[in-house]
């Protein structure tokens, strides 16, 4: 795929954000083979013919727009800097007018194997941010205390609301697409005893929490509950490391309310029975539910995206 910068403005109809494309990782060991590295990215270049690509200073890659202009695309880069970063130089880019734009957050995420499956998709009512609160070691806790609190000086409660019109018609659009699956994910979601995680792929709602941290296990996985809850944003259904970030930046342009989150379930977010915190994670940042979770994601995404522009060529 070729493209050209050109000079003149760009405003288009939606604006994809993956967080990564395979050229962002060093891989640390064997943790993927072959040709199993994550790759938000490729799928939305194979989708869209770029026409244009227009260089933004302070942001991750290039904004990558399709012919006819309607659809962009960039790769924020993983964590919630790069993806604040990015956004937030796209937002103030000259080239770019995003007054009219819906963004759209797709990728892969991280859930609870008693909310969802392997494969299935969720699209987000509320935004969590896991980083920003008081912690502190479970040794140096008090019997039955939790070693966690709400950030006690906070200027605001850490949580975006989405728009649940926007929401409400991007779940709409995604149930009526045909989700991917592979019979090979059926003996591991088996591992699990929640009817959830035995379950098959679908798309749903819910709230997504956004960490920098990758985290494992039910005791993190109770205190992230708690936090939700805390904020009155749960029970969460996924975990990812952007779209608090990306939210965020909108929020500062005024944009936040053309803002969607979009994400596949490519791991549990803690151990089957019996399995160790340390061997699931070896297993679940392994990539074999990669490739089912990647397509599924773009195929919700695609299809939000399409909904949004009107079904244009």
């Amino acid at each position: 795929m070729t493209a050209n910068d050109g000079g003149e403005t760009v405003a288009p109809d939606v604006f994809v954000l993956p967080a990564f494309d395979a050229d962002d990782f060093v891989l640390d060991g064997d943790a993927f083979d072959g040709d199993a590295v994550p790759n938000e990215l490729e799928r939305w270049l194979d989708a869209y013919d770029a026409a244009r690509s227009v260089s933004v200073p302070g942001a991750n890659a290039p904004v990558l727009v399709a012919a006819g202009g309607d659809v962009a695309v960039t790769a924020t880069g993983m964590g919630k800097s790069a993806a604040a970063a990015t956004v937030a130089a796209c937002c103030a880019c000259p080239r770019l007018d995003l007054s009219t734009t819906t963004f759209l957050s797709v990728g892969v995420a991280g859930a609870p194997p008693s909310r969802a499956t392997l494969g299935s998709v969720f699209v987000a009512d509320a935004v969590v941010d896991w980083d920003v609160k008081h912690r502190w070691s479970e040794r140096d806790a008090a019997d039955d205390e939790r070693p966690l609190e709400l950030l006690r000086y906070r200027p605001e409660d850490y949580v975006h609301r989405l728009n649940g019109d926007l929401v409400s018609r991007a779940l709409e659009v995604g149930r009526d697409v045909d989700l991917a699956d592979d019979p090979e994910l059926d003996a591991y979601r088996e591992r699990y005893p929640q009817r959830a995680a035995t379950a098959d792929p679908e798309v749903a709602v819910g709230t997504t929490l956004t960490g920098d941290e990758f985290w494992h296990g039910e005791t993190t996985a109770a205190h992230a509950d708690w936090l939700c809850d805390a904020y009155d944003a749960g029970p969460y259904c996924t975990t990812q490391m952007e779209d608090y970030a990306t939210a965020s930046a909108l929020a500062r342009f005024g944009h936040l309310d053309r803002y969607l989150s979009v994400r596949a379930v490519v791991n549990f977010d803690r151990p089957a029975p019996g399995q160790s915190v340390r061997a699931s994670l070896d297993e679940e940042t392994g990539g074999f539910a990669l490739s089912v979770a990647l397509e599924n994601a773009f195929r919700v995404g695609r299809a939000i995206a399409e909904d949004v522009r009107g079904g244009a060529e």
